[in-house]
């Protein structure tokens, strides 16, 4: 018992000081090995909704993580202060994209390698992954090469109509299903929403000028981004 109390005790040493070199070589190397990362990101990013903020905060997480282990050093009173501290926090947002949450633990990563003295680890960790997400993006791996697309036909009612624009859809989709009809004006008409998978060269105007001669009195509206799909 005595042994293990006097290993604890040299482990909580107080007396340790983080020097200036060792606190700014920590943190300027986070800092550049995060940028990277966040860059990577950029590039290989294939949502919908990029958010300049989530690459501040990639950055910024590295930065933080690698001042944390620089502090806590080998100190377990230290350690397990930072645990009740940080249990307090809640985080509600939901991550969007799996990939995103890859890319938070690539910046802890960064942070605790750079904060713990392990500075080839973070050069070497960053460089491979960093990497590895650049080939997987330039070969497109897991990518269906088809995009998707909302199309919206508002008319006039009539009998049969959810099968009405089926075979020009055809010709413009290689995949698609109804999502939803909705009547209105007593229903005298009628809007059916449509989603579709088409290949990159689909043509919007083409698909609206083979709906409109069917009936010249339908509206038509196609929204989508031009983000490829994953498998």
């Amino acid at each position: 018992m005595d042994t293990f109390l006097d290993q604890i005790s040299k482990f909580s040493d107080p007396s340790q000081i983080i020097s200036l070199s060792q606190l700014f070589v920590g943190l300027g190397l986070a800092l550049i090995l995060t940028i990277v990362a966040a860059k990577t990101y950029e590039i290989t990013y294939r949502g919908a909704s990029y958010s300049p903020a989530f690459m501040h905060t990639l950055v910024i997480c590295g930065m933080v993580i690698a001042a944390v282990m620089l502090i806590i050093g080998s100190n377990i009173a230290r350690a397990f202060s930072l645990v009740g501290a940080l249990s307090i926090i809640r985080f509600r947002n939901a991550v969007k994209d799996p990939r995103d949450v890859a890319y938070i633990f690539l910046s802890m990563a960064i942070g605790m390698a750079c904060g713990t003295g392990f500075y080839q680890v973070g050069i070497g960790l960053t460089i491979v992954i960093c990497g590895a997400s650049l080939l997987l993006s330039l070969v497109k791996f897991g990518e269906s090469g088809l995009i998707e697309k909302v199309a919206r036909i508002r008319g006039p009612s009539a009998q049969d109509v959810t099968s009405l624009f089926d075979e020009t859809i055809k010709k413009h989709a290689q995949q698609f299903s109804l999502l939803s009809v909705q009547s209105s004006r007593g229903g005298s008409e009628v809007e059916l929403t449509f989603l579709m998978r088409v290949k990159k060269g689909f043509s919007i105007d083409a698909f609206i000028k083979d709906i409109l001669q069917l009936n010249g009195g339908l509206q038509v509206e196609v929204a989508g981004s031009n983000h490829i799909l994953e498998l």
